[in-house]
């Protein structure tokens, strides 16, 4: 997602003689031709785009629904931040020559007008070039009037930030859907989401949509409270009372016990018995344990070869697991399947404690649309300032050094308040928010979505919020770079009172980019291994 220029060159370009200047139509003709060579007939591009889409079926079959609407939503929320940068430069008179969803190959293209619109091959980001972004590039002396670098400032600025903004419009306009039609959560109510099959709560006839009123006798408040609650109780018959559609029932629950196989990966499995024998508790979506094979309430027979009665068995059985491997044996309906789950590196097992399987689900309340969009505003100002402390944390230098050391050796990373920052205030350290790939973000946001289809306006909200902060850091490549630039080359007039325009060497700031470019790359594959390997929570 970056504004893009032609390739600097190392000095600034001779002035064309006439006869070039005479040629420059007839260049533009040859440069479709080949243009049109490199991408082939229409059927070879039609062949392409039906390449792209076939592999786009292909993982919704293989990894459901959710992940491929959270592609297109982010394909779709590049193409909107891209849009905002071409919108402001074609508006300001600037010459946009291209405007490409992706990288590297072309997959498709058209012409319209002097800008080539297409998709590449490499769904990294986008970009839309426009002319003259520096005072090094090679310009056609009759586009000179049309670049980015003879705007005035109010046009640049309106450029570099346009990007952003666009973030913010969306973010905004998504807050106001959710606080009008989809609601928020009311203060911490909440009612049971979901029943874990097999658990307690299944058995005594909790449903999705009771509100539980007392937990064996004491009044239930806030969810976290809850399950602490039911961390600390012996496992047995308690009463449970719950509102059902506005009427009270008491339920007898006995009680599961609930033990954990914990590994590397960020995720665990969960077993439950409820006294008829040990079955599959929670399964993520598309996490390790789903891709196994395994299914919630799934009876469970035998573990790495040793048969398991109860949950007391399932230690000794998890220790003959080898590199964090562990097969399972599940019988289903009369057929025994085999079911190999690789929770990463190294495994170990919780103690049997007390578990009624429910889910968390708040109560939501809805807006007027003038309160909401007033509370859009607020929330707005809160999650941008949670986003800019959160990334000065992370980018402060002897956290950002701790999170690309610990990473690269496989070191515990030190607590990030260990360390001062200049947002002294910041509640929470970075040992517990380490950067997040769009690898991550694509199955963080899957995993969300797959739980509740809700839950995509919201992570496109936050989503849309942290890439409008982060692409305003003023530095370059960051659009936030431009935006410095632009700010300097302004007060530069103004110290000389001059009204020639003054444009700053690029050349200068170029080892700075790079040194930027550098440790994003880093930060890019250090966060895409560890999300592949200790997986991704919200």
């Amino acid at each position: 997602m970056t504004l893009e220029s032609h390739p600097p060159a190392p000095s600034d370009p001779p002035a064309p003689d006439a006869t070039e200047q005479g040629g420059t139509e007839a260049g533009r003709a040859q440069e479709q031709s080949e243009m049109a060579g490199v991408m082939g007939s229409p059927w070879a591009r039609v062949a392409r785009v039906g390449v792209l889409v076939g592999l786009i079926v292909l993982l919704g079959v293989t990894r459901g629904l959710p992940i491929v609407v959270v592609i297109l939503a982010i394909v779709f929320m590049i193409f909107l931040h891209e849009l905002g940068h071409f919108l402001a430069a074609r508006w300001s008179g600037m010459k946009a020559t291209e405007f490409f969803i992706g990288f590297g190959p072309k997959v498709w293209s058209f012409q319209r007008g002097e800008t080539e619109f297409g998709i590449k091959a490499i769904p990294a980001g986008a970009y839309v070039k426009i002319l003259g972004m520096n005072n090094l590039e090679e310009v056609d002396p009759a586009d000179e009037p049309r670049t980015y670098r003879q705007a005035p400032f109010r046009s640049r600025f309106n450029v570099a930030v346009a990007g952003s903004a666009m973030h913010f419009a969306v973010a905004l306009l998504l807050l106001a859907v959710q606080f009008s039609f989809i609601g928020r959560p009311d203060g911490d109510r909440w009612e049971v989401g979901q029943v874990t099959p097999g658990s307690a709560a299944a058995v005594a006839g909790l449903r999705q949509g009771d509100r539980i009123l007392t937990f064996d006798g004491t009044p239930v408040d806030k969810f976290g409270t809850f399950r602490s609650t039911i961390g600390a109780a012996e496992p047995g018959r308690v009463d449970v009372v719950v509102d059902r559609d506005g009427r009270r029932q008491t339920l007898g629950v006995d009680l599961s016990q609930r033990t954990k196989v914990i590994g590397t990966v960020g995720e665990d499995l969960d077993l439950i018995d409820s006294g008829s024998g040990v079955v599959v508790g929670g399964v993520s979506p598309n996490g390790e344990v789903a891709q196994a094979g395994l299914v919630e309430g799934e009876r469970v027979t035998a573990i790495s070869g040793t048969p398991v009665a109860g949950l007391d068995d399932v230690a000794a059985a998890v220790e003959r697991s080898k590199d964090g491997v562990v097969d399972v044996t599940t019988q289903q309906d009369g057929a025994t399947e085999q079911h190999r789950v690789d929770l990463g590196s190294a495994v170990s097992t919780t103690a049997p404690a007390a578990f009624l399987g429910v889910g968390k689900s708040s109560i939501l309340t809805t807006d007027s649309v003038p309160v909401a969009v007033g509370n859009s505003f607020a929330e707005f100002g809160r999650t941008v300032g949670a986003s800019v402390v959160g990334l000065g944390t992370f980018l402060w230098p002897p956290n950002l050094v701790d999170f690309l050391t610990s990473t690269a050796t496989g070191s515990e990373q030190k607590d990030a308040t260990s360390a001062p920052t200049p947002a002294e205030k910041t509640p929470a350290g970075a040992s517990s928010q380490r950067p997040v790939s769009i690898v991550g973000i694509v199955l963080l946001g899957s995993d969300m979505t797959a739980e509740n289809w809700s839950n995509l306006i919201g992570f496109l909200i936050g989503l849309n919020i942290v890439i409008g902060v982060f692409n305003l850091i003023p530095l370059l490549p960051f659009d936030g770079g431009h935006v410095a630039i632009a700010t300097y080359e302004k007060s530069q007039e103004l110290r000389r009172r001059q009204k020639r325009r003054y444009m700053a060497d690029i050349s200068r700031m170029l080892p700075v980019a790079y040194g930027v470019v550098m440790v994003l790359a880093l930060v890019f594959v250090f966060a895409v291994y560890l999300d592949l390997t200790k997986g991704v929570s919200a």
